[in-house]
C-alpha cells in the first residue's frame, strides 16, 4: 500500500511537470523548427525554380536515361532512391534528397547525407545549402574510405578477351584509382560486374542474354584484378591513363561510394560492364556524354573509342599476361632447349644439371622454368611447398648466371585494341554461282570474324553476332535470305608443349541449303564442333575440328537432317594488307534427310585501309552429286 501511495503520489506529481515540459519545449522549440521548415521550403522552392531535376548531372548521379515514358533510372535497386517514386520521377527523387538532407533519426553514417555523398556535395554547391542549418553529421566510414584509397589519378582499364571463356571474349573494362603511392600494384579498382555462379555455359549465357544477373560495383586491390586477368587467364591487360584532375577523380569515388550495394540489372550486350562504368567518368566530369553515344550495343572496345575520342584518355600502356611472356621467351628457343625447360618444370631433372647448354640457352631455359613453375602454382597446379622449393633450386641455379639486362624479353607491343577495325559491318557485292549471276548486301551487327585483320583483336577468335546476308539473283529476279547467323563462334588456340588448349566452335542461325537439284531451302541449322589448332611457320594457324551438323526444316525428309563431320584449315597473314583463311569440310548426314556434303573454300582479304577491306570468296562443294561452285566480291565497310 505504502508503495502504492507512493506511486500514485508521484503520478498526481508527474502531470502537471508533465505538461510544464512539453509546454516549454514548445516554447523553445517551435521556432527554431519553423525556421529550419522555412530554410527547406526556401531550398525546395529554389529547386523548382532552377528546374535542378532536369539538370543533366542530376541524370548523371541517379543514372536516368530516357525512356518512352519519360526519364527512368537504370539502377534497379530500390534503397538507391529516397522516393517510392524515384526511379522514375526525377523531381520526386531531388526533393525527397533535399527533404532527407534535414532527418534527425537517422544518424551519422546512416544519414543520406553519409549515403549520398555526391548528391549532397553538388546540392550544397548548386543550393549554397548552409550546413550548420543540417543535423550534426558524422560520416566516418566514408572519410575512413576515402583516406584509404586517397583518390589522385584514374586509369581506364581493358583486359583483352580469353580464348576459352566465351563471357570474356568481347574483353573487360574496369577503372584504376591511383593514389600519391608510386606502385600501381597496390592501387585500387573500381569494377562492375555480373553476380554469377553458373557453371553451366548455356543458362550463364541466357541469364546474362535476359537480364536475370544482378550487376555490382566493388572496389579492390587492382594486384587482385592482375592476378585474375593477367598471371592466371592469359589476358593482356592495356591501361590509359585519364587526364582527370584530382577533385573530378574524387567526385568519381563519390559516386563510386553512392553505388556500394546497389544493383542493376545485368545484360551482356547493352547494360553490362563497360557501360555502367561510363557513368563514373560522368560523374567525375559533367561535361562529358559517354553513355548517351551508345544506342544498344556496348561492345568494351567501342567504349574506349568513346573515351579516347573524348579527350581525357592518353596512349596505352601494355601489360603482358604471363601466358605472353612464356610464349615470347619460348619462341627464341629451339625445340632442344624447350623440351630441357619442360623436364626441368616437371622435375624430370634439376636445374644444376645443365652442364652440356651454353650459358645463353641455360639463362633462357631456367627464366623459362621459373616463370611456368610461377604459373604453375597461380593456376593452383602445385602446392605451395613445393612451388616455394622448385622455385628456389631453380633461381639458386640462375642467380651463378648473372643478368641479361633489362632488355633481354622485351615482348612486342601488339597494336593496342582501339587501332583495329570498329565492331560492326556493311557488306556490299556481287558473284556468281552456277552461272547465275547475284549481287548481295548484308549487316553484321559484331564483332569479328576469322577473315577480318587481327590488328587489335586476338589471332583465331572469331565472335559474330547477328550476321545477316541477302542475295538477289538476276537470272529469276528474286531476292532470298541466304544467312542469319544468330551467333557465329570460333576459337583457335594453338597449342605448344606449354599450354594445350582445346579450339571449339558453335554456330546457329538460318541459311539457304541446296539438298538435291536446283532447289535452295532455308533451315535452322545448329553447328558444334571441337578440336586442336598449332601455328606453324608455313601454314600459318592450322586447325582440325570434329564436328556435328543438325539441319530442321519442313522440307527435309521427318523435318531434319543430322550427322557428323570434320573440317580442316589455316589462316594465314600473307602481308599487313592481304590475309588467306583456307579451308576443307565433310559431313555426313546419316539422320533424317540422309546426304553427304564436301565442300573447300578460300577466302582472301585485302585491306583497304583499317575500315574497309576487299573480301574475295571462291568455294567448291558438292551436295549429293550435285556441284555448287560459287565465287563472290565483297566490299565490307566497318562502322
Amino acid at each position: 500500500m505504502r508503495h502504492l501511495r507512493k506511486g500514485y503520489g508521484y503520478k498526481v506529481l508527474s502531470i502537471p511537470l508533465f505538461f510544464l515540459f512539453i509546454s516549454l519545449n514548445l516554447i523553445l522549440t517551435t521556432p527554431a523548427i519553423a525556421k529550419e521548415d522555412a530554410y527547406l521550403d526556401s531550398l525546395l522552392k529554389e529547386t523548382e525554380i532552377r528546374k535542378l531535376y532536369s539538370d543533366r548531372y542530376w541524370d548523371v548521379l541517379l543514372h536516368y536515361k530516357n525512356s518512352i515514358s519519360g526519364k527512368q533510372s537504370l539502377v534497379d535497386s530500390p534503397v538507391f532512391f529516397l522516393s517510392s517514386d524515384g526511379k522514375n520521377n526525377p523531381k520526386a527523387e531531388i526533393e525527397a534528397t533535399i527533404r532527407a538532407l534535414f532527418m534527425e533519426d537517422e544518424m551519422n553514417d546512416q544519414h543520406p547525407r553519409c549515403r549520398f555523398v555526391a548528391r549532397y556535395a553538388w546540392l550544397k554547391e548548386v543550393l549554397n545549402i548552409d550546413e550548420t542549418r543540417l543535423p550534426d553529421v558524422t560520416c566516418k566510414e566514408y572519410n575512413d574510405a576515402i583516406s584509404r584509397i586517397n583518390p589522385k589519378k584514374a586509369v581506364f582499364i581493358f583486359p583483352v578477351g580469353y580464348m576459352n571463356s566465351p563471357a570474356s571474349m568481347f574483353g573487360h573494362t574496369l577503372l584504376r584509382i591511383d593514389s600519391s603511392y608510386q606502385s600501381k600494384l597496390i592501387s585500387y579498382a573500381a569494377n562492375y560486374a555480373a553476380w554469377a555462379n553458373d557453371k553451366n555455359g548455356f543458362i550463364y549465357a541466357f541469364k546474362g542474354l535476359f537480364g536475370y544477373y544482378l550487376g555490382y560495383f566493388t572496389i579492390l586491390p587492382y594486384y587482385e584484378k592482375v592476378m585474375e586477368y593477367n598471371e592466371l587467364e592469359q589476358r593482356d591487360i592495356w591501361e590509359y591513363e585519364l587526364n582527370l584532375s584530382e577533385a573530378e577523380v574524387r567526385r568519381m569515388v563519390m559516386h563510386l561510394w553512392e553505388l556500394r550495394d546497389i544493383y542493376s540489372y545485368y545484360y551482356f550486350f547493352d547494360e553490362n560492364c563497360s557501360y555502367n562504368l561510363l557513368f563514373l567518368l560522368e560523374a567525375a566530369r559533367p561535361s562529358l556524354n559517354l553513355t548517351g553515344r551508345f544506342h544498344g550495343w556496348v561492345v568494351p572496345i567501342d567504349t574506349i573509342r568513346v573515351v579516347l575520342d573524348s579527350g581525357i584518355a592518353g596512349a596505352a600502356e601494355y601489360r603482358p599476361a604471363k601466358a605472353t611472356r612464356i610464349r615470347y621467351i619460348a619462341s627464341l628457343m629451339d625445340e632442344e632447349t624447350q623440351e630441357l625447360t619442360l623436364k626441368i618444370v616437371r622435375k624430370e631433372i634439376k636445374p644444376e644439371e645443365l652442364q652440356r647448354v651454353s650459358p645463353e640457352d641455360k639463362i633462357k631455359i631456367l627464366d623459362l622454368s621459373a616463370e611456368i613453375t610461377q604459373y604453375d602454382y597461380g593456376k593452383k597446379r602445385m602446392t605451395k611447398d613445393d612451388y616455394q622449393k622448385q622455385f628456389l633450386s631453380i633461381l639458386t641455379e640462375r642467380s651463378r648466371l648473372g643478368t641479361t639486362g633489362d632488355t633481354a624479353y622485351n615482348i612486342p607491343v601488339p597494336a593496342s585494341p582501339e587501332k583495329g577495325h570498329k565492331t560492326s559491318l556493311l557488306r556490299l557485292g556481287a558473284g556468281i554461282k552456277k552461272n547465275n549471276l547475284f549481287y548481295e548486301a548484308g549487316y553484321r551487327t559484331a564483332y569479328h570474324a576469322l577473315s577480318d585483320f587481327d590488328d587489335g583483336y586476338i589471332e583465331g577468335s572469331q565472335i559474330v553476332f547477328l550476321n545477316t546476308n541477302a542475295r538477289y539473283y538476276t537470272k529469276d529476279n528474286k531476292v532470298r535470305l541466304t544467312d542469319f547467323d544468330i551467333i557465329d563462334i570460333v576459337s583457335l588456340s594453338p597449342g605448344s608443349i606449354f599450354f594445350r588448349s582445346p579450339s571449339w566452335k558453335v554456330k546457329t542461325g538460318f541459311t539457304r541449303k541446296t539438298i538435291s537439284g536446283d532447289k535452295e531451302i532455308l533451315i535452322y541449322q545448329l553447328n558444334p564442333g571441337a578440336g586442336f589448332a598449332f601455328e606453324n611457320s608455313v601454314t600459318g594457324l592450322t586447325y582440325c575440328m570434329f564436328e556435328t551438323n543438325l539441319n530442321v526444316s519442313g522440307s527435309l525428309k521427318d523435318s531434319y537432317a543430322f550427322g557428323p563431320g570434320v573440317s580442316v584449315g589455316s589462316l594465314r597473314l600473307i602481308t599487313d594488307y592481304w590475309k588467306i583463311n583456307v579451308s576443307l569440310k565433310a559431313m555426313s548426314f546419316l539422320f533424317g534427310e540422309k546426304h553427304d556434303i564436301y565442300e573447300g573454300r578460300v577466302v582472301q582479304s585485302f585491306k583497304i585501309d583499317r575500315n574497309n577491306t576487299l573480301k574475295l570468296d571462291f568455294g567448291l562443294g558438292r551436295v549429293q552429286n550435285v556441284h555448287q561452285d560459287e565465287m563472290t566480291l565483297n566490299w565490307n565497310h566497318y562502322f
